[in-house]
């Protein structure tokens, strides 16, 4: 490559995670190119919930008020018991909202990813249907081998490539000999106790459907959980937690296909979601659904190799879904990255592989405090939500006698904590101002 040549940053993987990246470095003026081993923006008819923190980033980024015009803002949480009943609510949503001036939204997952890709002024910068085989480094940059047989040359490799991420598997392989519990680590990251089947499915017009008023619903069963919202464009989404029989570990969590889902709103699916319809009405009228194991960890050590690949997003942590963290920490974590990278780039045009080792640590030990926190987080409103023990029980039991105002406040000091990028203009200040 030859140091006079520009700083280009690889990304592996075009999810949320790697188009939101895309987006910051284009906003920073550093070039990219991304690899993407599907079709970007698939229709899976999974949503996202958006975090007030995230609607920062996104107004930085320019997308923030189209992803807001698809949808209402969410309001309130309503928990309601194994009968549909509510037994205890909560405003958090509605406080996050009048806290920071920006809602907390669900949106179709497809139109979060072609709105981050529509705001890529170059789209020859985004490869689909081309995957990541291997990468070699040397003191000036990395080239990345694709499945096509393509050498894709650039500075840095950055793994944005999910759960099951290819680049998280090269690191474990070449420290397989000498550091074998490291290579363990890698591969083995995650774990999985609980499946969820998903989807959107039409709100039925008229005086049976749910009202758009910005509730989420969340319904306790034994082992069982779900949560059911609607969305604006005439969408309930919606959710069904199942715990597994036994757990699993990647690479060796298991891969669900339709009829498994099937299988399981057979046996489940007469379950109340929330007012109005049961799982198996929202799965029989689904415009798109799947069903898939939730993993959940966090990356122990490195979240880079020493050198010049990094990982981020689900690469380095999984959380599950039932707290709304997952998607929002990956664009945490990437806003982390990025506000390292820009000061490094814009002090040398070409960073040594030690510089770039130093800047991807800082990252890490800004983003690793807020996984650890979103995993536990996560893993305890899953299992509480399942009333997954006989503590777990009697909790549920007791919250309708007691609330539990340290929630929302946990929630709001979650959010207030949260990176944003500092090499452009802080909306919050030009607003004041």
């Amino acid at each position: 490559m030859g140091n006079h040549e520009p700083f280009k940053v690889i990304i592996a993987g075009g999810g949320v995670a790697g188009l939101a990246l895309a987006n910051m470095l284009q906003k920073a003026g550093i070039d990219f190119i991304m690899l993407e081993r599907r079709d970007v923006a698939p229709q899976t008819g999974a949503s996202i919930c958006l975090l007030s923190h995230t609607g920062k980033i996104f107004e930085q980024l320019g997308v923030w008020k189209r992803l807001c015009a698809s949808t209402l803002p969410l309001t309130v949480r309503h928990h309601l018991d194994e009968y549909g009943k509510l037994f205890d609510s909560s405003s958090m949503f509605k406080d996050a909202m009048e806290k920071t001036g920006r809602p907390v939204i669900f949106v179709e997952r497809h139109f979060c990813l072609k709105t981050l890709y529509d705001s890529v002024e170059d789209h020859s910068k985004v490869r689909e249907n081309t995957g990541v085989v291997s990468f070699s480094e040397d003191e000036d940059g990395i080239t990345v081998l694709t499945d096509s047989g393509e050498k894709v040359r650039g500075s840095i490799l950055v793994a944005a490539d999910g759960v099951h991420s290819t680049i998280r598997h090269l690191m474990a392989e070449a420290v397989s000999q000498d550091d074998p519990e490291r290579s363990r680590h890698l591969i083995r990251a995650f774990t999985s106790s609980y499946r969820t089947v998903f989807g959107t499915s039409p709100n039925r017009p008229g005086g049976d459907a749910l009202p758009l008023d910005g509730v989420v619903y969340h319904i306790y069963y034994r082992n069982l959980s779900g949560i059911t919202t609607a969305g604006s464009k005439g969408l309930i989404f919606w959710f069904l937690f199942i715990k597994e029989e036994t757990s699993s570990s990647t690479p060796d969590c298991p891969r669900y296909t339709e009829s498994d889902a099937a299988a399981s709103i057979e046996k489940y699916g007469d379950r109340i979601a929330c007012p109005g319809y049961s799982f198996r009405d929202l799965w029989n009228t689904r415009v798109k659904g799947s069903m898939v194991p939730m993993e959940e960890g966090v990356v122990r050590g490195s979240w880079n190799n020493g050198s010049r690949v990094v990982l981020v997003g689900d690469a380095t942590c999984k959380t599950t879904v039932n707290g709304g963290l997952g998607g929002n920490l990956a664009i945490e974590g990437i806003c982390n990255l990025v506000n390292e990278l820009v000061p490094l780039t814009r002090a040398t045009p070409a960073p040594t592989t030690h510089d770039l080792a130093n800047a991807f640590n800082r990252y890490e030990q800004k983003q690793r405090p807020r996984a650890e926190i979103s995993y536990a987080s996560s893993n305890f409103v899953t299992r509480y939500e399942s009333m997954d023990s006989p503590w777990l029980r009697f909790l549920r039991w007791l919250s309708s006698w007691i609330r539990f105002r340290s929630e929302t406040k946990g929630f709001l000091s979650y959010i207030e904590l949260a990176p944003f990028l500092n090499f452009l203009p802080d909306p919050d200040v030009a607003e004041a101002g």
